[in-house]
């Protein structure tokens, strides 16, 4: 996960690896930011927020459904 800035408004952003976000994730994702209005899937790896606490509030729900990135140890 990534934060960006979207579009010539440069709203806040994030964007997320392919291999983070599964597709089930993807969307209940999309329907809990859809309930909340805190922010839009603009594709399947890119969200935007109106507001940078909506993306934090976002950041908090969901960092613990991401898929952990695999280490050699």
């Amino acid at each position: 996960m990534k934060h960006v800035e979207v579009g010539m408004f440069r709203l806040p952003g994030l964007t997320f690896g392919k291999e983070e976000i599964t597709a089930e994730v993807l969307t209940e994702m999309q329907a809990w930011a859809e309930a909340e209005g805190v922010g839009m899937s603009m594709t399947e790896t890119l969200w935007s927020f109106k507001k940078e606490a909506h993306r934090d509030w976002f950041v908090l729900r969901w960092s613990d459904s991401l898929v952990k990135p695999k280490t050699d140890e």
